[in-house]
């Protein structure tokens, strides 16, 4: 299994407009800040500036300033070790798989407790990436560096306060000590702030994968919808196209081939595909664990695998795949979501 610490630095580029590309795992647009880099794999000229994708990796240290946004909705998605976050006066320390979810306005910041700690995640609208642009440093290798001895660039945070729209709270504000035996297993259905444990959420099966809903529409105010698929080899979406709709996959586990108007692409743990509206796209899963997590802008797709398949009480995947139904059946179940099924 490959491992996106030891992605070779020579990345592609980001491309100039809304095309379907891969991102490999450690690439993107990084830059260095106090110590931990921040990894643009899609932003908002990737996106039509509905969202950015940015991965973010350290070692353990201080918490960054408590501060909010006008506008932004952010998700902290923990894929390695250790990061504790906090949202409008609570807290939780996450663990691989856990969530975080940060409506605009929210007070939040975060805190990196293990050598090498990692979050993902999307941003909506697009363009909150840039802040890294302004603030840091262009990095070039694929993980962060041993020591990072620069000083703080006070006067380009305050510039960034009237540039993004945010507003850090004073040093000496408190933060709220972590809670540890919240059940965090149901999506609040509004726009509010929550944390999610990894593996809940509602849960669907649908051509033998296992769907788990981690934000819909009801969260994000129509931004953005989030869920985690899981599967074994022979796992597979059929073909189909989005008029408005861009979504993004990102690997977890396993390997996935992704088909982006007809060119196939394979890939591994950290590459993520981009699939702006219009591309036929389309996956299959070539390993025996496979987990990806997908996102969308604007919200509303994750609500195919409800309409379209059954309920799932289990929280591990079936044993073999199954056929999705046939393209007229997927068309009728969604009807009312931006998707379009192809024939083969």
């Amino acid at each position: 299994m490959s491992d996106p610490t030891l992605a070779s630095p020579a990345a592609p580029a980001l491309p100039d407009g809304a095309v379907p590309y891969v991102q490999p795992a450690g690439t993107g647009r990084a830059h260095l800040l106090l110590g931990q880099v921040a990894r643009a794999m899609l932003g908002a000229e990737q996106s039509n500036g509905v969202m950015s994708f940015m991965t973010n990796c350290g070692p353990k240290g201080r918490p960054i300033p408590l501060h909010h946004h006008d506008r932004e909705f952010e998700v902290f998605l923990c894929t390695r070790g250790r990061v504790q976050v906090w949202a409008d006066g609570e807290s939780r320390v996450l663990s691989p798989g856990d969530l975080a979810v940060v409506p605009g306005g929210t007070v939040h910041a975060y805190q990196f407790h293990s050598h090498f700690s990692e979050f993902v995640g999307p941003i909506n609208p697009g363009g909150w990436d840039r802040f890294f642009d302004l603030c840091g440093t262009p990095y070039d290798a694929p993980a962060f560096p041993p020591e990072d001895n620069s000083p703080p660039p006070f006067a380009k945070f305050g510039q960034a306060e009237a540039q993004f729209n945010m507003k850090y709270l004073p040093p000496d504000s408190p933060y709220a000590p972590a809670t540890w035996d919240a059940p965090d297993d149901t999506l609040p259905g509004a726009s509010t702030p929550y944390f999610l444990r990894s593996g809940e959420g509602p849960r669907h099966l649908l051509g033998g994968q296992m769907v788990t809903t981690m934000v819909t529409s009801a969260e994000s105010n129509d931004d953005l919808g989030m869920w985690t698929v899981q599967g074994t080899i022979g796992g597979e979406m059929p073909a189909h196209v989005h008029e408005r709709t861009h979504e993004a996959i990102y690997v977890r586990n396993g390997t996935v081939r992704v088909t982006l108007d007809g060119e196939s692409q394979l890939l591994s743990p950290g590459d993520m595909a981009s699939i702006p509206a219009g591309c036929v796209h389309t996956y299959a899963f070539e390993s025996a664990v496979t987990r990806a997590v997908v996102m969308s802008s604007p919200g509303g797709l994750e609500r195919l695998f409800e309409l379209a398949g059954e309920p799932y009480a289990h929280h591990v995947f079936p044993a073999t795949p199954a056929a999705f139904p046939d393209a007229a059946t997927m068309e009728a179940a969604a009807a009312e979501l931006d998707v379009h099924f192809v024939d083969a």
